[in-house]
């Protein structure tokens, strides 16, 4: 049996090893067109989105609400890996595995990670001048 303060066994890499960010193809087709206007407006949607959604996850780790935990960790994984945020989706797949049966201190420090590696991330993405 695991103690409390170990990190999840994980069946995948670790995520640390996970790239922070980089630009999807799918993205990259707009700024080659010359349309970096609407890959901004993307990243600053999945900027604005995944703040409220991981403010919504602290709240059902606080009401130790593990359903909602694991639906907020499923949607902030698909949205980070549809924008490059390669770390944070690979944190967000842990919690999303991890929400029904780990510890709650466990999910706790994987929220924390999944909080600052949005930080890290959100740092990383340009806003203008893609050249």
């Amino acid at each position: 049996m695991a103690l409390e303060t170990e990190r999840p066994n994980l069946p995948i890499a670790e995520n640390e090893s996970a790239a922070l960010w980089s630009l999807p193809e799918t993205l990259r087709e707009f700024v080659d067109s010359g349309d970096e206007e609407t890959v901004v407006e993307i990243l600053t949607l999945y900027q604005d989105d995944s703040a409220g959604r991981l403010r919504d996850l602290n709240q059902a780790l606080a009401a130790g609400d593990r359903e909602t935990v694991r639906k907020q960790a499923h949607t902030l994984k698909g949205a980070s890996l549809q924008v490059g945020a390669h770390r944070m989706s690979a944190l967000c797949r842990d919690l999303e595995l991890l929400a029904n049966h780990a510890p709650l201190p466990q999910l706790v420090d994987l929220a924390c990670r999944a909080w600052e590696c949005y930080d890290q991330t959100c740092r990383m993405l340009p806003r203008e001048n893609w050249t």
